[in-house]
């Protein structure tokens, strides 16, 4: 039996699109867009806005924060 390089590679990449399908969950942030980033423009700290998310029930962490505001600001 002879070992294919090609065919194992292909069949390989193949299993890695079934495997690693992109799967999207809205954030949790993205309700109160428009509020965070019209804070965000008025030079609100990202921990303000962190405690201003915990009022409104959304628990968060400081850099989800962060990463989401450079995502979308």
């Amino acid at each position: 039996m002879t070992f294919n390089a090609k065919a194992e590679a292909l069949r390989l990449k193949n299993e890695k699109k079934l495997i690693s399908k992109k799967r999207f969950k809205p954030s949790k942030l993205d309700i109160h867009k428009h509020k965070l980033l019209a804070l965000h423009k008025e030079a609100t700290s990202i921990a303000c806005l962190q405690r201003w998310l915990l009022r409104k029930g959304v628990k968060t962490h400081w850099s989800t924060v962060k990463r989401w505001i450079d995502k979308n600001a």
